[in-house]
């Protein structure tokens, strides 16, 4: 994931992470899906609490299918919240999205996070 070795035990210790965040009684979790869908659906089974699943680079049309699959307790919107102040409105709507810059996610300070236009503008 992200260029990280989780190694042959990862399963195990995704096991053991659940149960010991289960004991803490946690609101939710939010877990990042690359599409080990085993995986996910061991986490599932697992934690019994709300549980947020995001999926970089899932088309909006697909929001819903964790839901559908009882997968997920909440559809994550992530990247496309940061760049569309007015997100919600647009999906209401059917309105088109403003596309995110990637290359000014993240690196610290307000740029890009305060300038993205609202569908009325």
């Amino acid at each position: 994931m992200n260029g990280i070795e989780e190694g042959v035990t990862n399963i195990e210790m995704y096991r053991h992470l659940i149960g010991e965040l289960n004991k803490l009684d946690l609101a939710y979790l939010h877990i990042m899906n690359f599409g080990n869908e085993p995986l996910l659906q061991e986490i599932r089974q697992l934690w019994t609490q709300p549980l947020l699943v995001n999926r970089m680079g899932r088309p909006l049309e697909q929001l819903n299918v964790d839901l559908d699959n009882d997968l997920a307790d909440v559809a994550t919107v992530g990247i496309w919240a940061l760049a569309n102040p007015d997100f919600i409105e647009r999906v209401k709507k059917s309105a088109s999205l403003n596309e995110p810059d990637l290359n000014k996610l993240y690196v610290g300070g307000v740029q890009d996070y305060t300038d993205y236009p609202f569908l009325e503008d």
